[in-house]
């Protein structure tokens, strides 16, 4: 963050210098400005620079899935998907229970293009499902307690009427 800091305020004093020489009539002022923006300018340079090397190491840039329990489902309900950059370093990616479906619907849908483009059949790949008995419904059974009251039936009476 001090490299950025730094870059930050060189970028400043850049635009200030360049401001100064153009509102500067004079020329011996104006070339002394001019050069205080360039030497402030070429710090950024270097500034960016390093700091674009240091994320470059920092970061990772590819990572491979880990090959025990690379998905996990979180207690706050998150789901936590791990793998290892090439250093070997963890990298865990959490999703919302919504964006872990939609990323394994996209993930099987792309699975399954995969596949197909080279010959394949998602039925090949996937373990067999086995067969079950069909669904029968439950019977209804009444929980236990008393009988609920029977509807009176009757000829149906007007409203008293006064």
């Amino acid at each position: 963050m001090r490299l950025v800091d730094e870059l930050c305020v060189a970028y400043a004093k850049v635009q200030v210098a360049q401001t100064m020489a153009e509102y500067t009539a004079d020329l011996e002022a104006r070339a002394k400005h001019l050069g205080v923006a360039k030497y402030w300018s070429n710090a950024g340079r270097a500034l960016h620079r390093t700091i674009s090397e240091t994320l470059d190491d920092a970061l990772t840039a590819e990572a491979a899935v880990e090959s025990f329990l690379p998905v996990q489902p979180m207690p706050s309900g998150e789901v936590a998907f791990r793998a290892r950059d090439e250093r070997d370093r963890p990298v865990v990616v959490r999703l919302s229970a919504v964006q872990a479906l939609a990323v394994g619907s996209h993930l099987t849908a792309y699975a399954a293009i995969g596949l197909d483009r080279t010959g394949g059949k998602a039925a090949d790949v996937l373990p067999p499902i086995a067969t079950a008995a069909p669904f029968i419904p439950p019977k209804f059974i009444p929980a236990p307690g008393p009988a609920p009251a029977a509807h009176a039936r009757g000829a149906a009476t007007r409203p008293a009427t006064r």
